[in-house]
């Protein structure tokens, strides 16, 4: 993902990292049916944080002025679901935290200092999940992971600022991160060092 005139002859290795928001696609009703039935309506309060900080590090191959493959560790965040049941009788609490790395081909169109690119790739994702319930009889907690192969796609930008670093902005989604199916997805922005 190197713009052309980053590297006099259009292959190299870089460095990158980039920080932004990731969105898990769950919906709240969906997590209320895993711990609750329509019966408990009206026993309950819940809310549902799908957003999180998210970050990424790694390094790429330039193959050629359009093509290059790229290696990354990535944290996702982490999801987050608390309920209140009967009037504060007891809590609920439950985080999925998503965590992992893979591969990726990436596609790159340059223009002078600018470039744009697509990549696709293959990526190994732990989600550990983490419940615990306070209540006025006492306290339980329990936690479990697992970890899933998920396809990742993108799009994104680059600016050079010189030969040796360009500014990154990208979008990317990350599919079928947990048992569930859900899907997360990153709006990051970041630095690449040729």
């Amino acid at each position: 993902t190197l713009t052309a005139n980053a590297i006099a002859d259009d292959t190299g290795v870089y460095l990158f990292g980039s920080a932004g928001q990731s969105d898990f696609d769950v919906s709240k009703s969906d997590v209320d049916s895993t711990y609750f039935s329509p019966s408990d309506a009206g026993l309950y309060s819940s809310s549902l944080d799908t957003t999180d900080t998210a970050y990424k590090v790694g390094a790429g191959f330039q193959l050629s002025k359009n093509f290059g493959l790229e290696i990354q560790y990535i944290d996702l965040g982490q999801l987050e679901y608390k309920a209140n049941i009967g009037n504060g009788a007891a809590n609920l609490k439950s985080t999925a935290e998503v965590s992992g790395g893979g591969l990726s081909l990436v596609g790159t169109l340059p223009l002078e200092n600018f470039s744009v690119f697509g990549k696709v790739g293959y990526q190994s994702l732990k989600t550990e999940i983490d419940q615990k319930i306070t209540s006025v009889v006492g306290d339980a907690s329990a936690n479990d992971s697992n970890t899933d192969w998920s396809t990742s796609y993108g799009l994104g930008g680059a600016y050079a600022l010189n030969e040796s670093v360009s500014l990154v902005a990208e979008y990317e989604r990350y599919t079928d991160v947990s048992d569930s199916g859900d899907d997360v997805d990153l709006l990051s922005a970041g630095v690449r060092y040729n």
